[in-house]
C-alpha cells in the first residue's frame, strides 16, 4: 500500500464509469429542474443514474475479488 501509483492500481474502468455516470446524471437531474424541456426526460436521467449506480457496483465487487487473487507477484 505504500506504493506511489496504489490509487491506480486498484481503480477500474467499471468504477470510474459508475461516477462519470452518476455525476452525469446529477446533472442532468438539476437541468430538469431548471428547465421543463429537460423536465420531459426526467425518467431517462434516473435511468442513467440507476445505471452508474450498477457499474459502481461491479466496479467494487471487482476490485474486493482482484484484492483476494494477486495477478503478479
Amino acid at each position: 500500500m505504500n506504493k506511489p501509483y496504489w490509487l491506480m492500481e486498484t481503480l477500474n474502468g467499471e468504477t470510474i464509469t459508475g461516477i462519470a455516470l452518476i455525476f452525469l446524471a446529477i446533472l442532468f437531474l438539476y437541468a430538469s429542474s431548471v428547465n421543463q424541456v429537460w423536465a420531459l426526460i426526467r425518467p431517462a436521467d434516473f435511468l442513467i443514474l440507476a445505471i452508474g449506480g450498477g457499474f459502481l457496483a461491479l466496479g467494487i465487487i471487482t476490485m474486493k475479488r482482484q484484492k483476494q487473487t494477486v495477478s503478479h507477484a
